[in-house]
């Protein structure tokens, strides 16, 4: 019989919308590979832009939080394998789970740490130090606890899950964004392309400040030092009133809402920015500059998980100033933007190439497969999550069901 896998999301991805969404599909194909039928279950509403569930060969199946006919259901599914869609997930289904399939292996795609990406907002926007064991951290590090593992996309975080909450290293799977092949050069040449692309769902609040900043404090310096009539063009699903507002074709800015494909989108343009001021993960705008050869400028955060232990080749800066003086260089100095194009392709090749980075992680999950009892037992602190905290969040959650029931 056909094992099975079951992934409990937040939303149903979307891979023309988001990275995550794109890398979500990415984790289940190498899950199906590994011989599991996948099954996707989401407490949200089908949108037009899912990914087709049917043409993949998965199973969609709609559930609800704080009901109890979800334990019926997952009890008679029998899944091998359960992957929650971001601690919020573990948090609702985790203790039923656990009740009904006790020996289904867990794991917990972080898709970026939480604690860490609100933790930098927070210090950026009222000027503060980081504070990394805030509220949501309490939660998050106590959903990875309760999982047997945690998928981390980022090098950087897994050492800050181990240094600063003492996580054990054999608890983090780390998987990079994966790229089937090595793309080939794009047939775009440099004099053929023109203007500057960013990219980004304006669901996310890293990129909205992106957009802000771009507008109000980069756009300004860097328009200056482009030949007349250079536009900068955002594009990114989801743009609300607040985003649209940023729309000003009198000074060369234009907020474009979604593309039907980034990759191709992308590829028509010049330079590509990511001026990320606070945030986390892997940054999927910059490996789509890479990938459609087109040159991608970054700021220290932006760079962070992306660079591996290759050095960058421009001094990365979040100052206007500076940053708009490297728009500035590459966008008008052919040789560069070449050079700062074959950078991109390299670290391709090196860091993110799927046959390369899939070993460990697949591996690994087969080991515990074979014996989950034996995995579980050398982690005395998942126990006593479990031990402490299944009962208060089992309560609550009926509690609420009684709640809302009729009377």
């Amino acid at each position: 019989m056909t094992k099975k896998a079951l992934f409990i999301a937040k939303n149903w991805p979307e891979p023309n919308s988001t990275a995550a969404g794109r890398r979500t599909l990415d984790v289940l194909q190498i899950i199906e590979e590994m011989g599991f039928s996948i099954h996707i279950a989401c407490t949200a509403e089908a949108t037009p832009f899912q990914a087709d569930f049917d043409q993949l060969g998965y199973v969609t199946h709609a559930i609800d939080v704080n009901c109890s006919s979800f334990d019926q259901w997952v009890a008679k599914l029998q899944p091998a394998l359960v992957i929650y869609d971001r601690f919020v997930m573990e948090e609702q289904f985790g203790w039923r789970v656990r009740e009904q399939v006790p020996n289904a292996l867990t794991l917990l795609d972080t898709s970026d740490l939480h604690c860490l990406r609100i933790a930098r907002e927070k210090a950026f926007k009222h000027n503060k130090a980081i504070n990394l064991f805030n509220e949501t951290a309490v939660r998050e590090i106590s959903a990875i606890s309760r999982c047997d593992f945690t998928l981390m996309i980022s090098k950087a975080e897994i050492d800050i899950l181990k240094t600063e909450f003492n996580i054990p290293s054999f608890k983090c799977l780390y998987l990079p964004f994966l790229v089937s092949k090595l793309p080939k050069p794009s047939q775009i040449r440099f004099k053929d392309r023109q203007h500057l692309v960013m990219i980004g769902g304006f669901k996310h609040e890293p990129n909205r400040d992106a957009t802000r900043w771009l507008r109000e404090a980069l756009w300004p310096a860097i328009r200056p030092s482009l030949p007349k009539g250079t536009e900068m063009h955002v594009f990114g699903a989801y743009a609300d009133h607040a985003m649209n507002q940023l729309n000003a074709p009198k000074v060369g800015f234009f907020v474009k809402g979604r593309t039907e494909s980034s990759l191709k989108t992308v590829e028509q343009y010049r330079l590509n920015l990511a001026p990320l001021r606070f945030g986390a993960g892997q940054k999927g705008k910059i490996l789509e500059g890479w990938l459609t050869g087109t040159p991608t400028l970054t700021t220290p955060i932006g760079a962070e998980s992306m660079l591996g232990d290759q050095p960058n080749i421009y001094e990365l800066s979040d100052k206007p100033e500076l940053f708009a003086k490297q728009v500035a260089h590459y966008y008008l100095n052919e040789g560069q933007w070449q050079e700062l194009q074959s950078d991109g392709y390299q670290r391709i090749a090196k860091d993110f190439l799927k046959e390369n980075q899939i070993g460990a992680f697949t591996s690994t999950l087969e080991n515990a497969l074979t014996n989950v009892a034996i995995h579980r037992s050398q982690d005395f602190w998942q126990q006593l999550m479990w031990q402490n905290q299944l009962g208060a969040m089992k309560y609550m959650s009926r509690w609420i069901e009684a709640k809302n029931k009729p009377d």
